[in-house]
């Protein structure tokens, strides 16, 4: 198969994986979204009793004993790692490929990730041997005594890269290979390089996506600092409300969606079913995020770009996915960018977002979103904003509020923003039958 330079390749998703609080397929996800339904709930996975956020978005039934095959790595794996490797498996699976169906040099793997760092657990002896009489930590004695009885897999749980290591050779993906360092785009700069990888002809095909997990003490501090995760006792499954004018702040989630991503060539030479395409993606980022005109700009720059490499306009663009933070200055900003990059196309397009009902998971949003916006599309329905009461009158948006049918769902726009100030856009089409 000759390469290609250009964005004139058609790359395709043939198989997918999900891991999500709402369920393990996108028709899952988007029943319960077009329900209503908010996985929003207590948090259980730690004691947060003495953390300001309280409630999350977590996958409940996930035992990773039963789920994943080789036991070794479970004292290796993260709580995001581990739903990585389960979503790998079942993307390959849905995908219909099966060790030696692709030769393992030309098959690549691409994630998105926010390392969730070592299990805070592996200090608890050292930090206990090395506490004094007064209840004060003796440095001498954690240095000389405590850091001895600190496991030695600490060091492999803190690598950026364990987690895209373990899947490549779980699976024999030894060719293109990216590991993509962000707090919640990654999953879209992922499957954005997978794509231009395979249309410069580096790989046959690539696993793409992203897996992730606030559902640890250090996560949920931080999301808490810099003003993401909402604090409010609210019933949990009403917290996350977007473009409300109640807004208070998302609910973080967890959870895992991973693609096999080729060309449409090789997908039909195969007979593969073919679940959408990947058309363009755009980045923008380096402005201050205390800034909401350059903010909007940004992101602007991102669906500009977006639209270019689709080679697409405003006007083919059916469906808008949100990103949906449910912060007051994140969705004005976006708000004030759709704006800018479509001018008075923007209030026409239909918006929505699932964030509301999967939570915020970091990385992780991005590709779940994905595979919801390709099922949302292939039903010709979509899904309302849950929890959006009273839209805020500074956000003047389509949004979607009821269920709406739309036809046809032709192209969407997926949007994504990561702290401080990083904007993704990402374009996705159905795909019709090959008329060949």
């Amino acid at each position: 198969m000759s390469g290609s330079n250009d964005n004139s390749q058609c790359i395709v998703i043939t198989g997918q994986g999900l891991v999500t609080p709402l369920g393990r397929s996108a028709e899952t996800v988007v029943d319960n979204w077009m329900n209503g339904r908010s996985a929003a709930a207590p948090i259980t996975a730690l004691d947060a009793t003495n953390l300001p956020v309280r409630i999350a978005c977590e996958i409940a039934d996930f035992e990773p004993r039963k789920e994943i095959r080789n036991r070794k790595l479970l004292r290796l794996l993260m709580r995001g790692e581990d739903y990585g490797m389960v979503a790998a498996a079942a993307a390959l699976e849905n995908a219909g490929l099966g060790a030696g169906d692709y030769d393992p040099s030309r098959a690549g793997i691409a994630v998105g990730i926010r390392k969730e760092g070592f299990r805070n657990r592996n200090f608890d002896d050292a930090i206990n041997i090395a506490i004094d009489d007064e209840g004060r930590i003796d440095r001498r004695m954690f240095i000389e005594e405590g850091m001895r009885r600190v496991p030695p897999q600490t060091i492999v749980e803190g690598l950026a890269n364990a987690g895209i290591y373990h899947i490549a050779h779980e699976h024999l993906l030894q060719g293109f290979n990216l590991n993509w360092l962000a707090v919640g785009s990654g999953g879209f700069q992922a499957i954005g390089e997978a794509m231009w990888a395979l249309r410069r002809d580096e790989a046959d095909l690539i696993l793409a996506g992203a897996f992730d997990s606030w559902l640890n003490w250090n996560s949920v501090s931080f999301t808490h600092f810099i003003g993401i995760a909402s604090p409010s006792a609210d019933a949990p499954e009403t917290v996350h409300r977007p473009f409300d004018v109640s807004r208070t702040g998302s609910v973080i989630g967890e959870g895992a969606a991973l693609f096999v991503m080729e060309s449409r060539e090789r997908a039909e030479a195969r007979g593969a079913s073919i679940l959408g395409e990947v058309r363009g993606m755009g980045m923008a980022t380096g402005v201050p995020s205390s800034d909401p005109a350059a903010c909007a700009n940004a992101l602007a720059s991102s669906i500009r770009r977006s639209l270019e490499v689709a080679r697409l306009t405003p006007d083919d663009i059916d469906l808008i996915h949100l990103h949906g933070d449910a912060t007051i200055a994140g969705d004005r900003a976006e708000v004030r960018g759709l704006c800018e990059a479509f001018g008075d196309r923007a209030p026409a397009i239909p918006a929505t977002t699932v964030k509301s009902a999967t939570g915020f998971m970091a990385n992780a949003s991005a590709s779940v979103e994905v595979a919801a916006v390709l099922e949302v599309m292939r039903r010709g329905e979509i899904p309302p904003i849950v929890n959006l009461t009273t839209p805020d009158p500074d956000c003047n948006l389509r949004f979607v509020r009821e269920p709406l049918s739309e036809s046809p769902l032709r192209h969407a726009l997926l949007i994504e923003r990561s702290w401080p100030s990083q904007y993704v856009s990402l374009v996705v089409s159905r795909t019709e039958p090959s008329s060949l």
